[in-house]
């Protein structure tokens, strides 16, 4: 946990519902909104502009710190708070060195680009592991494209090598480097595809059968835990909801994921109804 860096880290941008909601948009990720595997890739708004020195800088976080609290905008949405802590975090990101190092990806030697892949997956996720090992809590890494209703062959020829090579890797390195009691890595969709492949040589949505991956955490690893029908159709053994993997990630992340907030009708709300454990995994 390194204060001078977010927290939360989306690369290159948050997923649909992978804000903070609840929490406010203060606690949002903070997005790279370009991916790794650019040419001069660079982080924007990491740097002082031209000609504003760090005094300057100090000059303008004074006068903004002046400011009436009581006349500023209060509102439903929560945009007053969240500019608030914004431009705090902002303030510690521009003037210090800390950011800048994390996100520079271009440090990593080429044979360590090489071996993650020369393609904006392979090097999204180098960017997480630098991320991580500088002190940022939460990295997701959004790989779209996977919504394969037509011509599937032809998209997993094109993303699935990409993942295979970038994952592997990261493993590989995450353990090397003795990150992996540290580091909780999750691989994961939304659902799964449908057992048949439709009319226009694709598959469908199917949300009674998915698959994660999980590596680290120091979890017991090198185990594959339940099973579906030959057909792929239906859970047949030890079947776990998406639940028991959001459990698993509060507990490593420290988080009781029984302890309640108030809801807009002032009733108390677990943080997750169902929190049961993935024994297998312990």
């Amino acid at each position: 946990k390194n204060p001078a860096l977010p927290p939360f880290v989306s690369i290159p941008n948050s997923m649909r519902f992978g804000r903070a909601a609840w929490l406010g948009k203060g606690y949002n990720p903070f997005e790279t909104i370009k991916n790794a595997s650019d040419d001069k890739f660079e982080v924007s708004n990491l740097t002082l502009l031209d000609g504003l020195t760090t005094e300057r800088m100090a000059d303008r976080q004074t006068l903004l710190s002046s400011f009436d609290a009581q006349r500023r905008t209060i509102d439903n949405a929560g945009v007053a708070d969240s500019i608030d802590q914004f431009t705090r975090k902002a303030f510690e990101m521009v003037t210090g060195d800390a950011a800048r190092a994390a996100f520079d990806v271009a440090a990593e030697s080429p044979e360590t680009r090489q071996q993650y892949g020369n393609n904006s997956t392979g090097q999204n996720l180098l960017l997480a592991r630098r991320l991580v090992e500088h002190g940022v809590s939460y990295v997701t890494i959004r790989i779209n494209g996977w919504d394969d209703h037509g011509n599937i062959a032809k998209g997993i020829e094109a993303k699935v090598p990409a993942f295979d090579k970038g994952v592997a890797a990261l493993v590989t390195d995450l353990y090397e480097r003795g990150l992996d009691q540290d580091v909780l890595l999750v691989c994961m969709g939304e659902f799964g595809r449908t057992p048949r492949v439709n009319a226009s040589a694709g598959r469908d949505h199917w949300g009674q059968v998915m698959s994660v991956m999980l590596s680290g955490g120091g979890l017991r690893m090198g185990q594959i835990i339940g099973s579906s029908d030959a057909k792929g159709q239906v859970p047949l053994e030890r079947p776990y909801r998406p639940e028991h993997i959001l459990t698993m990630m509060y507990r490593h992340l420290g988080i009781d994921p029984a302890q309640t907030f108030n809801d807009n009708q002032g009733r108390p709300r677990h943080i997750l109804d169902n929190r049961g454990l993935i024994q297998e995994l312990l």
